[in-house]
């Protein structure tokens, strides 16, 4: 069932989020904040396969599964979808050698999560002020042939020379001055558009409202031109004031040629620079025109179908929305038969009787189950599953997860199943993934994981697991303290603060360790508490006690250093005239890496 090729790639895969500041805060810290939800993770899925995604609230499983589909926008990474071996074996000799240049040029081609990051420097400044000038050079061409016929200036030769083309058009057009201006201004706003985002001009999101201001502006000023040279032509001479008093009589007494000129300009220049970005960017890479093309294969169950179900739709329109918004279907005929079979294949038999039902009508199996069907009515081959069966009860549950085996048999479906529950995952999947706080601290083979996990919290997780055996007897670890606010994520190893087999080198921070020695001395007494009276921070790696003795805190350390682990982290102390420095063990974030056939973890204590 499980192919050996990946189907699914994820390296240094991130989803930050913006934390909201006052406007007092912003003035004060230059450098915003965020909630590092998902923190550089590397995922291999493999075709065909269920991979779990494990691990408690808030550790970044929804968002990793959110980010694939960019239901949230990525921060950084990459995801790859199906790539060739070929591009993939480019991809890792350029990161390899540090290539840049090849990296940016495959991840535009294969990246799902990729974004242009165009700077703009005063060359590409320079150039894209030469193009808006082309354009507007250019787009004049029409417009100031609308402008001398419908202004009289010109009339009878305008007619003339255009003759040759389409008289009675032209005739009619000059007729018309409304629609004529009005084509004029759209053609000059798509010939701008155009020019104005044509490469090596980089296309970014500014440029269609740079292109709006051009086109109003160049509107203007080629108007006034071409005034200005027909009034010399026709009566030889110059006069600028005439020039300005002509430009605003035509439109004093035309109001709504006005409006069209600001109106038709500005929304061509700007449809024309979205389309044709659009269209540079699909070129060159990923950005617009595949993603749209995967949306059908790539869909997600959502966690809770009380909430994810528009209570106004029947199921019908809910299971239909995806076929309708595609444009898969020519007719409701052929849209029902899609419908239905869905609905058959998620388990509601028969389907015409759940057809136009509401969602208040339906139980909660019922209700994942239309959930279910909403994502497969797509055929797809990708199914982010969000926890699907958290909200039902035991006996559902069960025949949710068959359903879900069976279509993965069926319809040869991959899975990114998420769930906080290990228990079901060893029953599931294939492969696990261990996350906390937005990284993956063990992944490999469900069997060699659960029975012999290696990261701490893995074996935590694994450790209060329910045994059916009641004869049976397993050594619980319970966890300290609460998991870590992820917009302030602890240094080194990031479940050092809980971690109960912690040592020197996890990365205890100065703040900790003087916390630590609070909660040890507030049992001891005022005799003891003075001796971290005025303690303080001195730097990330050190601190400093003004009125503790060194053989105090030798003693304190050898004491308590088993129980209380922070004090693990005290390297050296040394005797100032003011007390004591405490310097700290230096530190680093351990890597993702192999210690056993198909596991890998993060963690300082395994080698």
């Amino acid at each position: 069932m499980t192919s050996d090729l990946p189907y699914l790639i994820l390296r240094d895969f991130r989803v930050w989020f913006s934390k909201r500041r006052g406007f007092l805060e912003s003035l004060r810290r230059a450098e915003p904040t965020y909630v590092r939800a998902v923190d550089g993770i590397d995922l291999d899925v493999m075709k065909g396969e269920v991979f779990c995604l494990v691990g408690e609230s808030g550790c970044g499983k929804t968002t990793t599964g959110k980010g694939i589909l960019r239901l949230v926008e990525p921060t950084g990474g990459d995801v790859f979808l199906e790539m060739p071996a070929d591009a993939w074996a480019k991809y890792e000799d350029a990161k390899a050698r540090g290539d840049e240049e090849a990296l940016e040029a495959l991840r535009r081609r294969w990246s799902l999560s990729y974004r242009e990051k165009a700077v703009w420097k005063l060359p590409d400044v320079l150039l894209f002020i030469f193009a808006a000038i082309a354009g507007a050079l250019i787009s004049a061409v029409p417009t100031g042939l609308a402008v001398a016929a419908v202004g009289g200036l010109g009339k009878e030769f305008w007619l003339q020379a255009m003759a040759v083309i389409g008289g009675p058009v032209v005739t009619w057009l000059v007729d018309q001055p409304v629609v004529a201006l009005g084509l004029a201004f759209l053609v000059a706003g798509l010939i701008l558009g155009f020019i104005g985002t044509f490469p090596p001009v980089k296309q970014t999101q500014r440029v269609p409202a740079l292109l709006m201001l051009a086109a109003v502006l160049s509107g203007v000023l080629v108007q006034i031109a071409l005034i200005a040279v027909g009034q010399v032509v026709a009566y030889r001479k110059w006069n600028l004031g005439e020039v300005i008093g002509t430009y605003g009589g035509q439109w004093s007494q035309n109001f709504v040629a006005l409006i069209g000129q600001i109106l038709i300009t500005v929304v061509g220049a700007w449809f024309a620079a979205k389309v044709f970005i659009a269209y540079w960017q699909g070129k060159r890479g990923i950005e617009a025109d595949k993603f749209r093309k995967l949306r059908k294969t790539l869909q997600i169950i959502f966690q809770d179908p009380y909430e994810s179900l528009n209570p106004k739709h029947s199921v019908y329109d809910i299971v239909a929305e995806p076929l309708i918004v595609n444009h898969l279907t020519r007719h409701r005929a052929e849209t029902e038969a899609r419908v239905q079979q869905a609905l058959q294949d998620a388990g509601l038999r028969p389907p015409t009787d759940f057809l136009f039902r509401y969602p208040h009508e339906l139980s909660g199996g019922q209700r994942q189950r239309v959930s279910i069907a909403g994502a497969l009515v797509l055929d797809p081959d990708f199914i982010v599953a969000d926890e699907p069966v958290s909200m039902l009860d035991v006996s559902i549950r069960t025949e949710i997860l068959d359903l879900l085996l069976e279509l993965r048999k069926k319809k040869g479906l991959t899975y990114l199943f998420i769930t906080h529950d290990l228990s079901l995952a060893w029953v599931l999947a294939d492969r696990i993934a261990v996350m906390y706080l937005g990284k993956i601290v063990e992944q490999g083979s469900t069997r060699e994981l659960i029975r012999n996990p290696r990261h701490p919290y893995t074996k935590a997780l694994v450790s209060v697991v329910p045994m059916p055996d009641p004869d049976r007897r397993r050594e619980r670890m319970i966890l300290k303290g609460e998991r870590p606010d992820p917009s302030n994520i602890p240094p080194g190893c990031r479940f050092h603060p809980r971690c109960p087999v912690a040592f020197e080198k996890c990365g205890w921070t100065s703040d900790e360790i003087v916390d630590e020695m609070r909660e040890i001395v507030a049992a001891q007494g005022a005799e003891a508490s003075a001796f971290v009276e005025g303690a303080k921070p001195d730097g990330p790696a050190a601190l400093l006690l003004p009125k503790a003795s060194e053989a105090w805190l030798r003693e304190l350390i050898a004491k308590e250093s088993e129980t209380r682990r922070a004090l693990k982290g005290i390297q050296t102390i040394e005797a100032t005239g003011n007390g004591l420095r405490i310097l700290l063990h230096p530190y680093d974030e351990p890597p993702l890496r192999e210690v056993a056939p198909a596991v890998k973890v993060a963690c300082h204590l395994v080698g």
